[in-house]
């Protein structure tokens, strides 16, 4: 069975209430959300799931406070519309 292994180093950021992300030009995320039939659907490429899959660690792994959120557009383009918002949430509020 072929393991793989994933390691990611970066800055924790969440004491100053931010996350940042690492874009690569030459990567060429590309990624659009939709809701079908009620159901959010994400559309992305490889590039596109890994940035997020780094996002989603940041803030798993950082001391984000409840409401805490993110804003991403289309293709991770800050200049586009909203694609999708990322809401920390406290267990206990659910």
């Amino acid at each position: 069975m072929l393991q793989k292994r994933f390691e990611f180093k970066f800055h924790d950021r969440s004491a100053e209430n931010v996350i940042s992300f690492d874009y690569n030009d030459a990567m060429d995320e590309e990624m659009t959300v939709s809701i079908e039939h009620g159901v959010a659907v994400i559309y992305a490429n490889k590039q596109a799931y890994l940035t997020l899959a780094k996002a989603f660690i940041k803030l798993a792994l950082g001391n984000y406070q409840s409401g805490f959120h993110f804003h991403l557009g289309q293709d991770f383009n800050d200049d586009d519309p909203n694609a999708m918002r990322c809401h920390v949430v406290d267990s206990s509020e659910s």
